[in-house]
Parts: C-alpha cells; structure tokens; sequence
C-alpha cells in the first residue's frame, strides 16, 4: 500500500491551543500514521508519495453534529419534504450532501430520516458509490402521536419507543433521536413541554446504551430539558429557552448541548417560508428574541457544547462564526467543529489529527486561528489520505 507523506506550514490539529508548524504527516491505509518534523522522515524507506503543502495550513475535517439530509428549510414545510418518497428524497438528499461536503464537512450526525435513508446513504458512501462526508445516522426519529418531527412513525408509550429504537438498531443506527418537546417549525407545539413522559425517554436510553449507543434529545427548554437530563440522554439539541439552572445540571451530568443558529436567524430557514403561519411566526420572533442571550449562558458556563446546521446545507462556517459573535474564541470555535464534535458524537476516530485516526482534512491558504474567513476558502478536501475533488 502506498504511504503518503505531507509537508505543511501549520497543522491546527484539533486539540491543542496553538499550531503545530512545518510539521509533516505520515499517511498509511488512510490513517494517521505519525506526525513530526521532516527530519524525523528523513531514514523512511520503500515507496512513498511525497504531497508538498508546505505553503498551506491543515485542520481536521468539520463535523456537522445536527443535520438532516431530505430537508431543505427554505422550501418549507419540513415535515412534507420527509414524506417524500425514498428513491426521490435519496436523490434530493445527495445534492444536499454535495453542499455540505464542499463547505468542508467531512463527518455528519443525522438527526433523524424516514425510511432509513440516512442509513442507505451512509453504506453507499461506505461502498464507494458515492462520495461523501461520514455519515452517522439515527434512522427514524422517536417522536410521539402530538410531537414535533411526525412524519410516518410514531411511538407512542415506553414499548412502542422500544420497537422503533431496536428497528434502528438493527438496521444500523450509530445513535437514536428523540424528539422530545415542541418545535419552531411546527404550529401548535409548545417550546418548553413535553410530549414524552419521563417513563418513555428513559426507555430510549435504555435500549441505546444496551446495544452500546446514545440518544440525542430535541428539546428546546422547560420540563422537556428536565425530563432529559433525568433521563441521561447524551445531548440537548437545540435548547433555545434552557435556564442557567439547566445548564448546572448538564454541566454535572456530562452531557453536551448543541446549538443551531443558522436556521433561526438567517432568512432562508424558518424564516423563509414557514414564518407565513402566524404560530411558527410568533415562536420564531421569540426565539431570536432568547436564543443568543441563553447560547451565550451555554457557552461562558464551562458546559460542553457544539454546534449543527439543523439542515441549512453548505452552512457550517456560519455556525462557527456565530460562536465567534457569541465571543467565543476562534480556537475554540474550531474545537466545537472538529475534537470537541468527535467526543459529543462519541466517534473518536475524526476530529483530530493525530496517530490512529481517519486522515479526514481541509487544505487552507490561510491560518483559521487568525482570521476565520480562511475557512470560506477551501483549497482541498482529503478523506482518508486522498484528495476529493469531485464535489469542490
């Protein structure tokens, strides 16, 4: 097999503090072999390709830790877009997927898709049909009989969240999605209760930590966020109106948060089409009004956090940047887009660049922690030790 060997100017490697500079990477069978300086290279022998980036900067690829792969928000009516029938929605799904990759997301979390496509999509970039980013998927989201998210499943009490949990987990769930309180995009949902008694998540968790996964909770605030952390979900998604309260007892329970704010602020998401009904309009108006103030609790309280599209595709850099606006740091915003990502999606072979993991990067021109514009200006994509250029 041929190993490669890339020469850099600064590796940003998605842990430490500062940069790594004119350090090399050693690349074998698409993982991270070693990283140190060319000298240490210096006694390699057999065939080996030798990439030049010396004059460029490389990060770990983005992970997207919230996201669907059918919807489209502008369109609207995001519940319909799931309904349409797989072979189409697949093919919707791809094109949404090219954006997503060329904006550098190399790993995604699924958040939920009818008729397992987000499965079927993952094994065919497996398979090598397509190219694509990582994808781990959820299959069908657990949602109650009156939840947000209801599409063409249903589970309605503790043993029908047991059938729908396990039918994921057989066919290859790498996590399980419960929706758990209202939602913006959806009339006549309320924000802060929940639809699931405490009874009903605590089964979710159950069966996914018994086949050795999680489960990732849609839930905005009020007892729904309470009945999660007494759950022990892993991550709150979302959490546009959790307290500082809550916030405590995430922090002490180990969970994570997941902020998504494209969605909510920019005019193409909820905004765009589904803002006509004057209940999603209202929840809207007072989530903009909430969101940053309690995203900014989240972020300065030493709660773990990261961030997700929510299915605004191609947008992954304007999360990061509305971390940035928030005052986070932009290390620490590259954190919660690549180490920090790996560890809430519990996928440890991503996110960083070090000895064992995927060799999953993006090429830049410029340095990401001095100006985060470098990230608008993606120069290559290599997944596991290859350049992909199909998408960019």
């Amino acid at each position: 097999m041929m190993r490669k060997l890339i020469k850099t100017k600064g590796i940003f490697d998605g842990k430490r503090d500062k940069l790594l500079y004119n350090k090399c990477i050693l690349i074998e069978n698409g993982l991270i072999s070693c990283i140190g300086s060319q000298e240490d290279f210096g006694s390699i022998t057999g065939e080996i390709e030798n990439i030049d980036l010396s004059n460029e900067y490389i990060i770990p690829g983005l992970i997207d830790c919230h996201t669907h792969l059918s919807i489209v928000p502008e369109l609207g009516n995001q519940i319909e877009q799931m309904r349409i029938p797989a072979p189409r929605n697949i093919l919707r799904s791809i094109s949404n997927i090219k954006k997503d990759f060329r904006s550098g997301v190399t790993t995604m979390r699924i958040m939920g898709e009818e008729n397992f496509i987000d499965i079927e999509i993952k094994n065919a970039i497996q398979e090598g049909i397509i190219n694509g980013p990582r994808l781990l998927a959820a299959g069908k989201g657990i949602v109650a009989s009156n939840g947000h998210g209801v599409v063409l499943t249903v589970a309605d009490g503790p043993e029908e969240v047991r059938k729908v949990a396990r039918q994921n987990l057989a066919i290859g769930a790498d996590h399980l999605k419960i929706f758990v309180t209202g939602g913006i995009s959806t009339a006549s949902r309320n924000l802060n209760n929940s639809t699931y008694t405490l009874e009903e998540i605590k089964m979710a968790v159950s069966e996914a930590e018994r086949a050795g996964k999680y489960v990732a909770a849609h839930a905005h605030g009020g007892i729904g966020i309470d009945l999660c952390i007494e759950a022990g979900v892993r991550s709150i998604e979302h959490a546009v109106l959790i307290s500082e309260e809550q916030i405590e007892k995430i922090i002490k329970s180990n969970m994570w948060i997941t902020i998504t704010s494209t969605i909510i602020f920019d005019d193409k998401g909820v905004g765009a089409k589904d803002i006509t009904n004057e209940e999603i309009r209202r929840k809207l108006i007072y989530g903009r009004q909430v969101a940053k103030n309690n995203w900014k609790k989240v972020v300065t309280s030493g709660a773990k956090y990261v961030i997700g599209t929510d299915s605004m595709h191609g947008r992954m850099v304007d999360e990061i940047k509305f971390l940035i606006d928030l005052g986070v740091s932009n290390l620490d915003a590259l954190k919660a887009a690549t180490g920090k990502a790996a560890d809430a999606c519990n996928f440890d072979r991503v996110g960083v660049i070090e000895k064992g993991k995927y060799a999953d990067f993006l090429v830049l021109d410029d340095n990401p922690l001095e100006s985060i514009e470098a990230l608008e200006n993606i120069k290559h994509i290599i997944m596991s030790g290859n350049f992909v250029e199909e998408y960019i």
